[in-house]
């Protein structure tokens, strides 16, 4: 059985308090009322999620905010000389020892939180301290794909992310072309794995096999002021990027092939529907 994490179980017995779920190597795990199902029998099998409780383990069918292994954004419930509870998003709290946060957690503030298995006292924890920029093996991504992105914090390069909840990579700030923020949720792009295990990240899909997104944004935002647009090929990367949220080389391409097929006419200072 695997603290931490959700896991299928068979319900091996029942009793007024709730049920006793089983692994196939006989571990045990308390599933309270509250969460059983009345159609579901002895023997029958069961996903749930596997926590610890005074060093037991229970199970909810809850869907925890992350797992061990985990990030997430979390809440904090409250806050003690000797740690932090967090809103984990299940009917137990997760614990951050106060030496594992980065700065003193205060409650009703939300935070970036990594769940891991604490070595020495063997229990599910958080913490607020991770390594920046890693480096990693076998990652199961190639460029191009699409993923989930928690925003960390902005550096010189750019903005640290945690990537589908689990690893950590970074946009470079010529990559970031709208306003972000921390802990806010963003759609990604594996922009490349690099040699020394680190992952660079991108905002937008690169390539001409997603030029009809920057096409349709320059049709509709077109249509949004009467069919004008003061921008033009001419028009620097930051006008670009605050009009429209894409790089001056994605909006090049848009706008040629926007051109080429006569849906707009380009003029030395702003283009505009034909």
């Amino acid at each position: 059985m695997q603290p931490g994490k959700t896991q299928t179980l068979k319900i091996s017995e029942k009793n007024n308090s709730g049920w006793i779920l089983e692994s196939d190597n006989g571990e045990k795990a308390f599933l309270p009322k509250v969460f059983v199902r009345d159609e579901k029998e002895i023997g029958d099998e069961m996903e749930v999620f596997v926590y610890q409780d005074d060093h037991k383990l229970k199970a909810t069918t809850e869907i925890p905010l992350a797992e061990v292994g985990e990030f997430a954004v979390m809440t904090c419930v409250q806050s003690l000389p000797s740690g932090a509870f967090m809103d984990w998003g299940i009917i137990k709290d997760l614990f951050i020892p106060y030496k594992q946060q980065k700065t003193k957690i205060i409650e009703g503030k939300r935070y970036l939180v990594y769940l891991y298995i604490d070595d020495d006292l063997e229990l599910i924890t958080g913490t607020t301290k991770f390594k920046r920029n890693p480096q990693y093996e076998d990652l199961p991504f190639q460029k191009g794909d699409k993923v989930d992105l928690i925003m960390m914090n902005e550096s010189e390069l750019g903005w640290n992310v945690v990537i589908n909840k689990k690893y950590i990579g970074l946009i470079y700030a010529s990559d970031v072309y709208k306003k972000v923020y921390p802990l806010s949720e963003e759609e990604g792009y594996i922009k490349a794995i690099r040699e020394d295990g680190k992952i660079d990240v991108s905002l937008q899909p690169e390539g001409f096999e997603n030029i009809d997104e920057f096409r349709q944004k320059i049709i509709t935002k077109l249509e949004e002021n009467f069919g004008l647009l003061h921008l033009s090929d001419k028009s620097s990367p930051e006008e670009i990027r605050e009009a429209l949220q894409m790089s001056k080389k994605n909006f090049k391409k848009a706008l040629g092939g926007l051109y080429k097929d006569k849906i707009v006419e380009i003029m030395a200072d702003k283009i505009r529907l034909v």
